[in-house]
């Protein structure tokens, strides 16, 4: 190739690069994600940046580990109380639980049931595994709270500017987990676990969603008649063009609203059938074994008692489910203080799931 063609080809390069930085970017995101990045490592230690990072982490992030930490000690202090208790005071306790309650947690007992059959005895494992793992974290980060290597009265960590304080926390947690491979695995695990359950929660919910979902859509139009024109008079002419969107959005939340309570009200049946059994199934258990029965009138109890040939448990766990699922009912499938309070995790974990299931 000639000099002076070699010459017009480069000159028609520069040309067409130019060309491409007017009227396009040349660096991909992740490139350009990389350039804003840097702006960031040599920031000073007094930069608004850095300062409102510290301000959310003082008056953000740790009252909310406070308030998580009450939590944990409370759920500790059950759990223990849950160690010490017989199966058949346990059971009655669910019992109780579910036969009142358990419409309002519609989500979370479809969950464990379908976390339970989908994950197998490995479940635990995994579960216990990342409880370990995470305990063992918390400990070090109070251990370390306490460290003062220079012997001057003041805890290290609180000497340490906010990038040293992020680093040596990072640094803590990492070494306090003893099988990273372990945990990772467990993760993991978990995580496959969660998906399959939500797809199967999904596909459980889907038939209710559907029908409130197809009733919304009938409506729009009817709907857009009636409060059309009072809505286009409110907004103006600038704005008429919004109408019909609000309102179909508006009927769709309904729907949803609606398929939420429709389910409570199916849940609630089903869960205070099966509460009330586990209570009637408890109690006669206990006093079986305890030989109450055998002091029940002849024209209660057969003697001598046979578990198997009776039906005094069908008896009242019928009268206990009627009276759970009218209680929940009667409130609104919603928590009366304090239980609000004191199941508030639960709660969280409740709406955190029906958000994934009808999204």
């Amino acid at each position: 190739m000639s000099s002076p063609e070699a010459q017009a080809l480069v000159a028609k390069a520069e040309e067409a690069a130019k060309e491409a930085t007017k009227d396009g970017r040349t660096k991909n995101d992740f490139s350009r994600a990389m350039d804003y990045v840097k702006n960031f490592k040599d920031l000073p230690e007094d930069s608004p940046i850095k300062r409102a990072l510290a301000c959310f982490l003082k008056w953000g992030v740790k009252p909310l580990i406070v308030i998580v930490m009450a939590y944990v000690w409370v759920f500790k202090q059950l759990y223990k109380i849950y160690k010490i208790l017989p199966t058949n005071i346990l059971q009655i306790i669910f019992g109780i639980g579910l036969c009142f309650f358990g419409g309002m947690y519609f989500a979370s007992i479809a969950a464990i049931e379908a976390a339970l059959n989908l994950g197998g005895p490995d479940m635990w494992d995994h579960l216990t595994t990342c409880y370990n793992e995470v305990a063992n974290v918390g400990v070090a980060n109070q251990v370390d709270d306490q460290v003062d290597a220079n012997k001057n009265g003041i805890m290290d960590v609180k000497e340490m500017s906010t990038n040293e304080l992020i680093n040596h926390k990072a640094k803590v947690a990492m070494m306090s987990v003893k099988e990273p491979q372990k945990l990772q695995q467990a993760v993991l695990s978990i995580m496959n676990i969660y998906l399959a359950v939500i797809a199967t929660l999904k596909f459980e919910f889907a038939k209710t969603v559907a029908v409130c979902m197809g009733v919304a859509n009938m409506l729009s139009l009817p709907a857009c008649r009636i409060f059309g024109p009072l809505l286009c008079a409110v907004m103006g002419p600038d704005l008429n063009h919004w109408v019909p969107a609000m309102i179909d959005t508006t009927i769709k939340i309904i729907a949803v609203w609606i398929a939420t309570w429709i389910q409570s009200i199916i849940s609630a049946f089903y869960s205070g059938l099966r509460g009330g059994k586990l209570i009637a199934e408890g109690f006669f258990n206990i006093c079986t074994e305890r030989g109450w029965m055998e002091k029940f009138p002849d024209c209660l109890v057969t003697k001598p008692f046979d578990p198997d040939k009776s039906y005094l448990d069908e008896a009242i766990s019928y009268p206990i489910a009627a009276a759970g699922f009218y209680y929940q009912f009667k409130h609104g499938f919603a928590l009366d203080f304090p239980l609000n309070l004191i199941c508030l995790p639960l709660t969280i974990v409740e709406w955190f799931l029906r958000f994934q299931i009808y999204t």
